[in-house]
């Protein structure tokens, strides 16, 4: 069955143009495009369906490699140009060419900052594209349309931060809430892990993984990789936010004990990648074992043995595992079932991190734990689910063992 069920039907076209008619001006150019990503639903549902990967770690990997190895920084101050190779999910590859560390010209409503700082193209926007996206007829993605770029999942292009020429410095936009130093930063931090860590919520996370760990359920999980959580060191929206680093931290340090075995040297890793953090928080956060890593790098972290943390990400992160790796352990928003009537039925971003058909699928093969989130205030639609087809792996490969510790793998090449 197609992602969104063809052909639309009049009705619902009908409500997407009376609600969004006052979004775009241009209503003979909105036609044209829309007319223009219709006649895609079709190549692209049918690939999708072909179970034709939109996201693979190889085309990850690749786009990150480019990156390095044309040299270019986080925040890249100095000039230069910058080709990449994607290639699309129709096999496709198409080349994009940027200026990164340029003066951007100042809008005509942008003050003159008073430190000095300019608006500089400093920055790489590496955007990921799901099936809800490469189909929407949304006003919101009518602009960023691009035929010639229709089949790609992942695009780049440039932004503009606001730079202290003499250092490369980015600085805070103004506008933002304002930033804590390093010091309240960390006393913040600290602050509300111990407040989570004495929590109910806490508890009884706690007490359900172990329960299920003493069951010999719990699959193993060699290293966590927290995607979104935000800024801790911005004063709005503090406490919420350090609460989300303490709870990734608690599952870091439950797996952490259960490799505690003094025969070995097993550590537990932690990586956290949001493109929101400022230097302090990389800083912070460093201090407390959690490895920042700038987007996409996170994904490429994500394996069968990973715990997963995604609470509404601003990109598709389960559309994107789905693709990808079977986690150990998963916690992020609940997955439904997708509905589709009315206007759903059409390619409408409602947020970034929407489900999919696959990300349905693969949740069939999950558990979920009680666990009650809204104690901790994250809401009722936050779940904890543990995969149990890794319990058959796990038992395929103490059999795999066991035949090989019997009948090495010389004495096995010899017979053939």
């Amino acid at each position: 069955m197609p992602y969104y069920p063809l052909p639309i039907p009049a009705h619902v076209m009908e409500e997407v143009e009376n609600e969004e008619r006052h979004e775009w001006k241009d209503e003979e150019r909105r036609a044209k495009i829309r007319a223009e990503i219709r006649a895609l639903w079709a190549p692209i549902n049918a690939i999708y369906d072909s179970g034709t990967p939109f996201f693979t770690k190889a085309a990850i990997g690749s786009l990150v490699q480019q990156i390095d190895e044309a040299g270019i920084h986080r925040a890249q101050t100095e000039p230069r140009s910058l080709k990449l190779s994607i290639v699309g999910i129709d096999g496709k590859t198409v080349d994009t060419s940027l200026q990164i560390g340029v003066e951007h010209p100042l809008p005509p409503h942008w003050p003159r900052r008073e430190d000095g700082s300019v608006l500089m193209d400093a920055m790489l926007d590496i955007d990921f594209r799901p099936i809800d996206r490469l189909t929407s007829i949304a006003s919101a993605y009518l602009s960023e349309f691009d035929l010639g770029k229709a089949f790609l999942t992942m695009t780049v292009s440039v932004l503009p931060v606001p730079v202290r020429p003499a250092t490369g410095e980015v600085v805070p936009d103004p506008a933002d809430d304002p930033v804590r130093p390093a010091s309240e930063t960390r006393a913040v931090l600290q602050q509300e892990k111990e407040k989570w860590d004495a929590s109910a919520a806490c508890r009884e996370l706690m007490a359900t993984l172990q329960a299920v760990a003493d069951a010999g359920r719990l699959p193993r999980v060699d290293n966590v990789v927290a995607f979104a959580c935000h800024r801790p060191s911005v004063v709005a929206r503090a406490e919420r936010v350090a609460t989300e680093h303490a709870l990734v931290l608690s599952i870091r340090d439950f797996f952490a004990r259960r490799h505690s075995d003094p025969t070995t040297t097993t550590m537990v890793w932690c990586y956290a990648q949001d493109p929101l953090y400022e230097d302090v928080d990389r800083e912070v956060l460093g201090e407390l074992g959690m490895t920042v890593l700038d987007h996409p790098r996170g994904f490429l972290q994500v394996d069968e043995s990973t715990a997963v943390f995604a609470l509404a990400p601003g990109v598709a992160v389960r559309q994107v595992v789905a693709d990808i790796a079977r986690p150990a352990l998963m916690i992020w928003d609940k997955v439904c079932e997708i509905p589709r009537i009315g206007t759903t039925w059409v390619g409408r971003a409602e947020q970034a991190d929407n489900i999919s058909p696959r990300v349905e699928v693969m949740i069939k093969d999950y558990a979920e734990l009680p666990f009650s989130s809204e104690l901790a205030g994250f809401g009722s639609l936050l779940a904890v689910c543990f995969w149990t087809s890794c319990l058959i792996i796990l038992l395929l490969s103490c059999l795999f063992s066991l035949v090989f510790e019997t009948f090495p793998i010389g004495a096995l090449a010899g017979v053939v």
